[in-house]
């Protein structure tokens, strides 16, 4: 996979641009243009000069954002090439990741002028190699001619726009994870980015965005996650579509892993929010008890999902399915739920099965633990023990309750102690829509195993 970058969780993809400090009017215009507006789309913007101080031809420091940048651009102009010697050091660095393939996209832009010869001279034939291939391309070559703002315009198109939700970097953690996946189809199959997004029916205009070198992946990320979202606002997404024209280009377990981070798409980030509370527990305030009218505790696994942007060894759970009709022993309805809770907490706290959940063993930790209790066929009153007396003992544990009929009314929370519980509803007609669009995601998975 190219660039060793990808792996920076959290971080806005980072363009690193070498220039000339000011030496020619072109790569200045071009400069002030191509820096906001790619700030703009969502990126990092690095320009070499920013961390050269008075009187340096070179700063070492300069190294360490030429091999933590995602793509670079390097502008040159005629006294850039015949007089910056550090211009010259920072493209051999960046051409050096591009041949050993950590550094997919260098963009050389000669500017205010047609002859290279003096350019090949003073060591950037690497560059002229790439500009020719470039130039060469069938999508999107190198504009012909010197106008700058041809150039400028090319530049631009090789970004597509990346920019999520402000100051959400778990969110973009988790648009990255699947873009990731959606760089290994395009480096397979070149078109497989358009062919998704034309499966999801965007616009032509969002379709262009797949040409782009840069943000390309991220870009229909994040259009794969509306298309989800399409689920709740109106029981209808391509979104399936759309991953089975990936499916050429992934292998299964690829697949599985880009169905699994979308699925949770369809819940409300907002209702979602709830499902994960401060953590661990703030001093003084009550634990998290949700009461979910829904019918399946999968749906509040999806909300889990969505509300931790699904990140990897963020939580710990298990759910307890409805009660069935016939007891397993002589032990009381409480009894029995009460034991079913202790054995679930026993695999959600990661207890070796001998030892059980012994006193000062268990506590909070970086990883979120939850249950998920299923009312059906239970006694409301015999639930609020259960909860009250586990939230004794765990008070970081979040305890969802699924309620497949009405919740109950304040009175009766007041009642059971359980006045602090967070009430939520999913509308039985979303929960359908949503179930059938997890079956539909499945079903494409499977074709492709």
């Amino acid at each position: 996979m190219w660039g060793a970058s990808a792996a920076r969780a959290g971080s806005k993809l980072k363009i690193f641009v070498s220039h000339g400090s000011g030496k020619d009017a072109e790569v200045v215009e071009a400069l002030s243009v191509i820096k906001p507006e790619l700030s703009e789309r969502g990126y990092d913007v690095f320009v070499d000069v920013e961390r050269l101080r008075v009187g340096e031809a070179w700063s070492p420091s300069l190294y360490e954002e030429m091999y933590l940048c995602d793509a670079a651009i390097v502008l040159l102009g005629p006294k850039t090439i015949e007089g910056s010697d550090w211009v010259r050091r920072e493209s051999d660095v960046l051409m050096s990741r591009h041949f050993v393939r950590s550094l997919r996209t260098v963009l050389p832009c000669f500017l205010g002028t047609q002859d290279t010869s003096l350019a090949r001279k003073r060591g950037f034939g690497a560059l002229l190699t790439l500009q020719a291939e470039l130039g060469q391309r069938e999508k999107r070559p190198l504009p012909v001619g010197q106008l700058t703002q041809l150039i400028i315009n090319w530049i631009l198109d090789e970004f597509a726009p990346v920019a999520g939700p402000p100051g959400d970097g778990a969110f973009h953690a988790w648009t990255k994870r699947i873009a990731a996946f959606l760089r290994v189809a395009r480096e397979c199959d070149p078109s497989s980015l358009e062919d998704a997004a034309i499966a999801l029916c965007c616009s032509k205009y969002d379709r262009m965005h797949m040409r782009a070198s840069i943000g390309a992946e991220l870009f229909l990320t994040h259009m794969l996650f509306r298309a989800g979202e399409q689920v709740r606002e109106n029981g209808n997404t391509e979104l399936p579509a759309s991953i089975a024209a990936l499916r050429p280009s992934l292998g299964a377990g690829q697949l599985s892993h880009v169905v699994a981070e979308l699925l949770p798409s369809w819940a409300d980030p907002d209702v979602a929010s709830n499902f994960a509370p401060p953590h661990p527990p703030e001093e003084g305030h009550a634990p998290c008890l949700i009461l979910l009218r829904a019918y399946g505790n999968w749906a509040a696994e999806q909300h889990i999902a969505r509300a931790l942007c699904n990140e990897p060894g963020s939580f710990s759970h298990r759910s307890l399915a409805a009660h069935g009709d016939i007891p397993l022993d002589e032990s009381s309805p409480y009894e029995e739920l009460m034991d079913s809770c202790v054995s679930a907490l026993q695999e959600v706290f990661e207890m070796p099965p001998e030892m059980g959940l012994l006193p000062g063993m268990v506590g909070p930790r970086r990883r979120r633990d939850y249950l998920i209790i299923n009312a059906r066929g239970h006694d409301f009153e015999d639930i609020a023990h259960v909860v009250n007396e586990l939230h004794d003992k765990y008070s970081w544990l979040v305890i969802i309750v699924v309620c497949p009929d009405a919740l109950p009314e304040e009175k009766i929370l007041e009642d059971l102690n359980l006045s602090h519980a967070t009430l939520l509803a999913i509308s039985a007609q979303l929960e359908r829509d949503a179930f059938s669009f997890k079956q539909t995601l499945h079903s494409v998975m499977g074709m492709a195993s």
